[in-house]
């Protein structure tokens, strides 16, 4: 079982992510002492979107973001997050993948959903444009906004319960699984 302890070289921790795709790229341009400079940035995907991290469930925007944080305090260089962003989701993208089953992969497409409604939802308004209620100044256009929020808001539960069900999924198939993948047998797994 790997774990995030930054101080073993990424490359020691996930040898296998060298031999192929966006983390090969990484690791054969580095020219740092022990591939060093590559193992930090490695280091920064696991930390920020690898679900055993202590941060993955920080927000990824914003000035408390998950993303700010340790590319400022561990990477210590927040400018490179934005100056390489393609970069760094395409390495986000392999690295999630990499570890992930089909039921994962949709948890976390709804997880993204969940977070995306949430921002909508808080930053929309209920207000009309300018206080005004007549139809000259966008009546229409305010009652739409009204009746979307106020939908969304009645579909809550049903969201959440797809949720629900995608994590107990999750959750079986992580309590079934033992190193290597291997499935437990019928005993071991107490059903006989």
């Amino acid at each position: 079982m790997n774990s995030l302890n930054t101080d073993i070289s990424f490359w020691e921790e996930y040898p296998e992510l060298k031999v192929a795709g966006p983390f090969k790229t990484l690791y054969t341009s580095d020219k740092s002492r022990g591939k060093g400079s590559s193992s930090k940035l490695a280091w920064c995907i696991a930390l920020i979107w690898d679900k055993k991290s202590k941060f993955f469930n920080f927000p990824e925007e914003g000035k408390d973001g998950k993303i700010n944080l340790i590319f400022t305090e561990y990477y210590d260089d927040i400018k490179y997050y934005k100056a390489n962003k393609a970069k760094i989701e395409e390495l986000k993208e392999w690295y999630l993948r990499s570890g992930e089953t089909v039921a994962m992969r949709t948890l976390r497409g709804i997880l993204d959903k969940l977070e995306e409604r949430d921002r909508f939802l808080r930053n929309t308004p209920y207000d009309a444009p300018g206080g005004d209620f007549d139809e000259t100044n966008g009546v229409s256009e305010w009652a739409k906004r009204i009746d979307t929020i106020d939908k969304m808001l009645a579909n809550t539960d049903k969201v959440y319960t797809l949720y629900d069900k995608a994590r107990t999924i999750v959750e079986k198939e992580e309590q079934s699984s033992t190193k290597g993948d291997a499935q437990l047998s019928l005993s071991d797994s107490n059903e006989i």
